[in-house]
């Protein structure tokens, strides 16, 4: 990896570590769990593909999912988990820390749908013993109700040590139970190092089989990273793996929300709605981050931006939706201003043409970051914003290029659908204008050209210019982090120009893979 690069985020990665740890109530107790955890995340590992995980949880009778409670990215991976054993014909019991044993009842009653959402939290009491966004976890129960998976409560009040022995007695007891139904595990990541709960369960049944997996740990991630490697799955020993889905600062970021937006917030019920709709407020600070992002980007890529124009943006979220939305009808033609207030109908985040005025729909770095790159890109170099077709589908894909690139380097794990996945979505699709959008990108990259774009509509061209934009910013990215890569990025985007020329030789033919056509997105 460039050093660069890997000095910008590891300057990230200190700055979000430590403004989270400093927002967390800390204990001698919660001191001692944290230190076990970063010593047994400095064990030797071997990196080894997914099959190896897989075969493992197949015949493992108890497999546990470290949880980062605000990232919802640990809950993504439980799910693939749970479906995976049920493409292979097995069932699971779901053991949960976010509820207690003695609510089992209201578990119950939520997985038959006698009771609503609101209830069932109600029930449990949510909001006072929990508080971590719901939705996070409303996915794993909507998955158990579709295939009838039992889910059991773990938790109790008491020291973290008392609340180890109490869940490990219920998963041991689950065991005696039902000896050939394969618990899943989601606890707190400091619970599942082996000397804790499973050190437990396993004194208590010596023969039983136990899998770890452990979730984007900060030690192995930066033992990778000096491999040249940012994602994969690395095993400690037969039992015991490491996923690394998503760089160490996410996580924090993650955290760091949470404290400042809804953990003490008396009016958490209308933040409970912003999250249920996807959309999380800013802080203050957004702006100041937005612009630290800017500014990181711009000197360690060398990009020669000015410092004024770095700091020439306002940025806007759904709080300011009403000014945006004047802004648009004030300076749009009525063709254009539909296809921006389709945007914003489908929680796209964009910059108004001709104005250095940004809308972000919610709040995450990830989003933070992707607007980054479409302000650099423009001050870059300022295109001229046409409302021709092609020209349109050129600055689109431009924008969707270096903006997924530039989010990349912030957050190496990003991830798209590569051109395997469109074939897939095209081929399984009903909704006649997702299957028009992805057969226009899927006919841009096997001919590696333009066709006519005349008689598509907006919506369709930049959906299929975001998908397209997102597959080249990969390999771009790809190319760029290899340590003898030569590719300048200054220089790159300088030599951008609006033509179908220009898009056809310099871009798909220059920047796509060669063998793009075989590949798919990567499952963590």
């Amino acid at each position: 990896m460039k050093s660069q690069i890997l000095k910008l985020r590891k300057q990230i990665y200190e700055y979000f570590k430590n403004k989270a740890l400093e927002l967390e109530s800390r204990s001698v107790e919660l001191d001692a769990y944290l230190y076990d955890q970063n010593e047994m995340a400095k064990r030797k590992f071997k990196v080894v593909d997914i099959e190896r995980i897989q075969n493992r949880i197949i015949d493992a009778n108890v497999v546990y999912l470290g949880d980062f409670h605000t990232f919802d990215q640990n809950i993504r991976n439980v799910l693939r988990i749970i479906k995976y054993l049920i493409a292979n014909n097995k069932t699971c019991i779901l053991g949960l820390e976010m509820i207690r044993y003695d609510f089992q009842i209201y578990i119950d009653t939520y997985l038959e749908n006698h009771i609503t959402d609101l209830e069932f939290l109600d029930s449990i009491r949510y909001h006072d013993s929990w508080r971590f966004p719901w939705t996070h976890y409303k996915v794993i129960f909507e998955l158990a109700k579709k295939h009838g998976i039992k889910v059991i409560g773990l938790n109790t009040d008491g020291s973290l040590a008392e609340r180890d022995q109490f869940a490990a007695q219920i998963i041991h007891d689950i065991h005696q139970q039902h000896p050939d139904t394969p618990q899943i595990i989601l606890y707190g990541e400091l619970h599942i190092s082996p000397n804790k709960i499973p050190g437990l369960v396993q004194l208590q049944k010596p023969s039983i089989n136990q899998t770890i997996i452990h979730q984007n740990l900060d030690e192995v991630y930066w033992n990778l990273v000096q491999e040249n490697l940012e994602q994969g799955i690395v095993e400690f020993n037969r039992s015991e793996f490491c996923l690394i889905s998503a760089p160490p600062w996410i996580k924090y970021e993650s955290m760091i929300y949470w404290y400042e937006n809804l953990c003490d917030d008396p009016d958490f019920d209308i933040h409970e709605y912003i999250i249920e709709n996807g959309k999380k407020t800013f802080s203050e600070d957004t702006s100041d981050q937005f612009h630290s992002i800017c500014v990181e980007l711009n000197s360690n890529l060398s990009l020669q931006i000015e410092a004024s124009d770095l700091e020439n943006f306002n940025l806007f979220d759904h709080t300011g939706l009403e000014f945006i939305e004047n802004k648009l009808e004030s300076s749009l033609e009525q063709k254009t201003l539909d296809f921006f207030q389709y945007l914003i109908a489908t929680g796209k985040s964009f910059k108004i043409p001709h104005q250095n005025i940004l809308y972000c729909s919610s709040y995450s770095m990830n989003r933070i970051s992707y607007l980054a790159g479409i302000h650099l890109l423009y001050q870059k170099k300022p295109f001229e914003e046409s409302t021709e077709n092609e020209a349109f589908f050129i600055l689109k894909s431009y924008e969707s290029l270096f903006a997924f690139f530039f989010s990349k380097i912030i957050n190496p794990h990003r991830k798209c659908d590569m051109f395997q996945d469109l074939l897939m979505q095209e081929a399984a699709t009903q909704n006649i204008s997702e299957k028009q959008y992805l057969k226009l990108c899927l006919d841009i990259l096997r001919n590696q050209r333009l066709p006519e774009l005349e008689s598509f509509s907006y919506s369709i061209l930049f959906e299929a210019s975001a998908c397209l934009g997102h597959i080249i910013g990969e390999y771009l990215y790809q190319s760029f982090a290899l340590p003898m890569n030569q590719q300048d990025i200054n220089e790159l985007i300088e030599s951008l120009e609006i033509n179908q020329d220009f898009f056809n030789d310099q871009v798909l033919s220059k920047l796509l893979h060669l063998n793009f056509q075989n590949h798919r997105k990567r499952t963590f």
